[in-house]
């Protein structure tokens, strides 16, 4: 198996990936109830979005690209401060919890950047051997949405915990390579360790080496989804 090496901003990670837990979820899930005057607005008052990381201008603000939702134009935020985890390269994929100065409008907006979380940040790899070999061992997952963002497909799921690596990655079989339908297969092996309780995981892969091939019509992404399993695959159409 090879990773699709056609984005270069985006760095090319291990198999063995230690899984990047989103812990700002966590306050999502617990806050409070509304009316509270004590509740920190960055908490209650702010956006989710899942952005590129573009690094530091030269007036010293972090950008970063909050790309839109199908084909939707993008947008350059920027922030004061230093909010990005200290070992993010540029093309890095972040969960980013923001305020908006103004309406996100235009092609640049001012923002208050609150917290900008490691999320799995990864490419779009391929088959060498036959498909069947990588999705064996295939684990389950709770898929909670999955949605295309320009050249990334995005994808909020809770995973059993196993305090150990494992492969989590997104396969595109080869034999589809040139097909009007490319078939994508999300691959989840823990490889028999012990699993837990379940936590919330985002991810985004760049799949534009297959989404703007002039072949592809359909993108569809089958899903070991232990939350609807007679749902066997999602499809994304130009």
């Amino acid at each position: 198996m090879n990773n699709l090496l056609a984005h270069p901003p985006l760095p090319c990670p291990t198999l063995w990936r230690r899984i990047a837990w989103c812990a700002t979820l966590l306050a999502m899930t617990a806050l409070p109830s509304c009316g509270h005057d004590d509740i920190d607005p960055a908490y209650t008052d702010c956006r989710y979005d899942i952005v590129t990381y573009l690094g530091v201008t030269p007036a010293g603000q972090e950008a970063y690209k909050l790309v839109g939702r199908d084909s939707e134009p993008s947008l350059t935020l920027l922030a004061d401060g230093h909010n990005a985890p200290d070992d993010s390269p540029i093309g890095r994929r972040l969960l980013l919890r923001y305020t908006p100065a103004a309406p996100l409008t235009g092609d640049t907006c001012r923002i208050t950047a609150h917290a900008a979380t490691a999320i799995i940040s990864d490419s779009l790899r391929y088959t060498i051997k036959p498909l069947a070999q990588y999705l064996q061992d295939n684990s389950p997952v709770k898929l909670g949405s999955v949605w295309r963002t320009g050249d990334y497909l995005n994808l909020h799921c809770q995973l059993e915990y196993t305090g150990r690596s494992r492969h989590f990655y997104l396969l595109v079989d080869s034999t589809t390579w040139h097909a009007d339908t490319v078939h994508c297969h999300l691959v989840h092996n823990v490889f028999g360790d012990i699993t837990r309780h379940w936590r919330e995981c985002y991810a985004s892969f760049y799949v534009g080496v297959v989404w703007n091939q002039p072949t592809c019509r359909v993108m569809r992404v089958h899903i070991n989804d232990v939350a609807r399993p007679t749902v066997a695959y999602r499809d994304f159409m130009k």
